[in-house]
């Protein structure tokens, strides 16, 4: 992963840390407006995101196209660098600001329909799992055994963990696969796929032991 690439990762982190903070603090109309404000946001990253990629691969062209025309002791004119330049604008103008398919936007809105969702279910719920759409959140570290602290989720497979237990099973054996039984994923969890699970740990500060 790049720097970059992590960079959007934290941020997109802290977008959804954010939308849980605004349910928590928030009722009724006024946490709705504070989600549709946040989904703006959200949503205007993942535009410029966009437009970021294309720069990124204009600029290799251009970068290659300069390596060859150095390889053939040539160089390029002003006014083909300047015909490419505006290329680049042209292309960046008519940059699809659609971004109902974007990745990270679909994966925000899932964030936050589950924390909705999930502060919702009765006090009376399970320890072991509150239900929400789709399936389950389980608060009970499947390494430990014991109620998770801090939960960070696999996004490999989507299993959550606590995260002390898994950065110790992980200093054990590098080569460690997800320790939930019955997991299908075959890949080595690795730190870098770790995230903050929001959903679980807003559960778990509503519903302390």
């Amino acid at each position: 992963m790049t720097q970059s690439q992590q960079i959007i990762e934290e941020l997109y982190d802290s977008y959804t840390k954010t939308a849980a903070n605004i349910i928590v603090y928030y009722e009724g109309n006024e946490m709705d407006e504070k989600l549709k404000e946040l989904k703006c946001i959200v949503n205007n990253n993942s535009v410029q995101d966009k437009k970021l990629k294309l720069f990124r691969e204009r600029k290799n062209q251009l970068l290659n196209l300069n390596n060859d025309d150095d390889n053939d002791d040539n160089h390029m004119e002003q006014s083909d660098t300047e015909n490419r330049l505006n290329e680049y604008r042209l292309i960046l103008s008519k940059t699809d600001n659609d971004t109902s398919k974007d990745d990270k936007l679909i994966e925000f809105d899932k964030h936050v329909e589950a924390l909705l969702d999930g502060v919702a279910q009765k006090e009376n719920d399970s320890d072991a799992e509150i239900q929400l759409k789709g399936g389950y959140v389980n608060v009970i570290d499947p390494i430990s055994k014991k109620r998770i602290v801090d939960p960070v989720k696999n996004t490999i497979c989507g299993h959550t963990y606590d995260q002390e237990s898994i950065m110790q099973l992980l200093k054990i054996n590098k080569k460690t696969r997800c320790p939930v039984i019955g997991c299908k994923s075959t890949e080595f969890v690795q730190l870098s796929q770790l995230r903050p699970d929001i959903v679980t740990k807003t559960y778990l500060e509503k519903h302390p032991e």
